[in-house]
């Protein structure tokens, strides 16, 4: 039973694992936990197809004791989240949810008018004749995909059509628990470096950022292989990549939360990628917790409490985070080596959580997230020690693949 001295908040999760995330932070709180999935106890199951249904029990639950605010780290629930706590009258998270999944509305809003990047929405093969040939090189990705499902980098016409032949007929066949379609979008290439802008916001209102650095991915997919915190870009840069984040938060209308915007910087201009009305995930909160000492949703929990917003995180050391993505056919990989190489103090195994379970089977082609063997950080006095760390193990990682 909630303890009626406690806040009390709504938190969607997907694996009953992910209680523990929130049990044990600070101010002490009750949650009632959301979940597409049908994890029994105390979980309430959310169908987004019957979203009224959820929303009747979670009133039944406000009336008994209210809410404070709807908590979210899932890309796959920020319209189900946001609509909650609309129909709840609760603090909102973003004003018109379906624009922070739709890559196509997306990119709408945040061109404001702009030509670059353009964008082609594909509901059928007939529509990629729409793509202008002057927009080569460019990406084409599911509309309401996340993960880097489906993602990839086509050079012609032709490598457009075989790509998206073979995208389409993955991805349609994946169960999609936020009842999402199947529309691919194709978008210029932008050109330049990628970075992660991590903001809290209040109110529409952005209190502090957090800057890191992303590795280049490996054409032609776009699974994340790692990143450095904090970012070691020029001071002049940084303002470049924040002041792109402020206006997206803006343009698409995000009122209070984390946000997790992509930027690429191309030449003098700062051109956001994508921005999420949610935390960064993977091996984010980690780093977070690594080098700024900070827990993102306990930060967020005292925001809805009306606590005064701490000052913006100083970062106490350098980390860089590694993700080993695992190429070839579909086969159990294991690490051979794993527990020599997570031996170290100053290098940690974020997933999984123990070296002897570095063991899985991995999918092959087409690449994503789910070819992840293992996540890591390495840490450092200086961006420099951090990276050579992790690349040192990454070079000696021995990745073995099991028989046919």
């Amino acid at each position: 039973m909630p303890d009626p001295a406690q806040p009390h908040f709504i938190a969607f999760i997907s694996r009953r694992e992910e209680i523990a995330d929130y049990t044990g932070l600070t101010p002490a709180s009750d949650f009632t936990f959301a979940s597409f999935s049908d994890l029994g106890g105390d979980a309430i199951r959310v169908d987004p197809r019957c979203l009224g249904d959820a929303i009747r029990a979670f009133a039944a639950l406000h009336d008994r004791k209210p809410f404070t605010a709807v908590l979210n780290r899932k890309e796959k629930c920020v319209v189900p989240a946001a609509r909650l706590a609309a129909a709840l009258g609760l603090p909102p998270i973003i004003a018109e949810p379906d624009l922070a999944r739709d890559k196509y509305a997306m990119r709408r809003a945040l061109n404001r008018g702009d030509s670059f990047p353009r964008t082609v929405l594909i509901r059928a093969a007939c529509d990629l004749a729409a793509v202008d040939p002057t927009m080569f090189p460019c990406v084409l990705k599911p509309r309401f995909g996340f993960n880097s499902r489906g993602a990839v980098r086509v050079a012609d016409r032709h490598e457009l059509a075989a790509a998206y032949g073979e995208q389409h007929e993955r991805y349609a066949g994946l169960t999609k628990q936020d009842c999402t379609g199947d529309d691919f979008v194709v978008e210029e290439l932008i050109p330049g470096t990628e970075h992660t802008v991590e903001t809290l916001v209040k109110d529409g209102t952005p209190l502090c950022h957090l800057l890191s650095d992303k590795l280049p991915m490996t054409p032609p997919y776009f699974v994340e292989v790692g990143d450095t915190m904090p970012s070691t870009l020029p001071a002049a840069r940084q303002a470049a990549c924040r002041e792109a984040t402020e206006r997206a938060i803006r343009d698409l209308g995000i009122h209070t939360g984390w946000t997790h915007t992509e930027v690429k910087l191309a030449g003098p201009r700062a051109i956001v990628v994508e921005c999420a009305a949610r935390m960064g995930g993977g091996y984010f909160e980690d780093l977070y917790r690594e080098v700024y000492g900070v827990n993102r949703m306990a930060m967020l929990m005292a925001l809805h409490l009306g606590k005064r917003p701490a000052p913006e995180p100083r970062a106490r050391m350098h980390a860089a985070a590694r993700r080993l993505v695992v190429y070839g056919p579909p086969r159990r990989r294991t690490l051979e080596n794993a527990a020599a190489l997570f031996a170290r103090d100053d290098i940690r195994l974020v997933w999984p959580a123990r070296a002897a379970d570095i063991d899985r089977a991995l999918a092959g082609p087409p690449f994503d997230f789910n070819n992840t063997l293992c996540e890591f950080i390495a840490t450092g006095p200086s961006a420099e020690r951090a990276a050579t760390l992790a690349n040192r193990l990454m070079d000696d990682a021995r990745v073995l693949t099991a028989a046919e």
